[in-house]
């Protein structure tokens, strides 16, 4: 697998989906014969959404033939399916959509929460009540979300505690034979599976064939940052297209090997970092993704953003990421601040702020 010179970044301080909407639009010579024949891979239905409309922006409203906008999955809901891949060029043999998988259909989410709900009650666990054991069915399918995500089992699931906790452990385990035992039985008789396998399967089944047959326009996957293992393994093959980019969210290549190395699984750029890593290629060999007409963050404030996302350990030692103080005040142009004494003070200031932003024509507003 050659990344190298096909993963890009836009910056943080530039709006992601207008730079990839003219990124695509100039890579296409300004011809929407030429633009039509893309792929683009985003991360959720909504990102598509406003790529389109990104799209309506750049061309000033004006009819223009997009792209395939194709969603990866939707990462704000509970239950993960693949969205419009049914009809996202993995045909197999006899047309089949899903490339010849013959999968079963996916379990809805609706009906897993009933099923394992029902599962929980049949325990006979005395105080469980509907609603208690409904919250526990959730808990369960979250379970079963993330050990198809990432790709594991629970084999040796028994040999996980020290015998100190043996008592505690058996009541667990006898608890969570729901998953490992009772589950895989309800799904074999509903021939179904799971939405989370659903998907590392299509995901598998898509790397291949582009794997085995290069697609003949290009494919541009774009805003995500390849968290779950089988997407990580999709952006490596679009990587690997002679047709193909990846384009990262906000990537700072200025953190070094130690401070890539100090990100915490909750910090923004940890993803990226552990992808980058997956893909073998240097951060610093990550180009911008071409945006002409855009302006990207000032260099200072960049670099304060930089400084104050770098994990405290790192900071904490000596001469490491000094900061140039004279240049704060270029870092916090249009930057304001208001102190409030309270919390109520605090949602009356910024309910002001949001409503003085509708007095303004055109004007926009968002609250982090």
């Amino acid at each position: 697998m050659n990344a190298a010179g096909h993963i890009f970044t836009i910056p943080a301080g530039m709006p992601f989906v207008d730079a990839l909407a003219a990124g695509l639009w100039t890579g296409a010579g300004g011809d929407a014969a030429a633009l039509a024949r893309a792929t683009v891979l985003l991360p959720t239905r909504r990102a598509c959404r406003s790529a389109r409309e990104a799209f309506l922006r750049l061309r000033q409203g004006r009819p223009t033939l997009l792209p395939r906008l194709m969603a990866l999955g939707d990462m704000d809901e509970d239950e993960l399916a693949l969205v419009g891949w049914q009809d996202g060029g993995t045909d197999g043999p006899g047309g089949n959509p899903r490339g010849g998988l013959d999968l079963p259909p996916v379990l809805s989410g609706l009906r897993r929460q009933l099923l394992l709900t029902r599962l929980v009650l049949a325990l006979g666990t005395p105080g469980t009540t509907p609603d208690h054991a409904a919250r526990l069915a959730i808990e369960l399918a979250r379970l079963l979300d993330q050990v198809e995500t990432e790709r594991l089992s629970f084999d040796g699931l028994a040999d996980l505690v020290p015998d100190d906790f043996a008592d505690h452990w058996r009541i667990t385990l006898d608890f969570l034979k729901i998953v490992t035992e009772r589950w895989p039985a309800i799904l074999a008789a509903e021939d179904s599976v799971d939405a989370a396998r659903s998907r590392n399967l299509l995901l598998a089944a898509q790397a291949d064939a582009w794997r085995r047959q290069p697609p003949a326009g290009p494919v541009v996957a774009a805003g995500s940052t390849g968290s779950i293992p089988a997407t990580a393994d999709l952006l490596g093959v679009v990587a690997s297209l002679p047709m193909g980019a990846v384009v990262l969210p906000g990537l700072d290549r200025r953190a070094d090997a130690e401070t890539r190395q100090a990100y915490p699984p909750s910090h923004p750029q940890y993803g990226m970092a552990r992808l980058l890593e997956h893909l073998r290629v240097a951060p610093e060999s990550v180009a911008d993704w071409p945006a002409p007409g855009l302006a990207g963050t000032t260099p200072a404030r960049a670099v304060l953003v930089h400084r104050a996302l770098t994990p405290a350990a790192v900071l904490e030692k000596p001469a490491a990421h000094p900061l140039n103080v004279d240049a704060l005040d270029d870092a916090l142009v249009g930057v304001g601040r208001i102190e409030c004494a309270s919390e109520q003070e605090e949602a009356g200031a910024i309910a002001l702020v949001l409503r003085q932003a509708l007095e303004d024509e055109g004007r926009t507003a968002a609250l982090v």
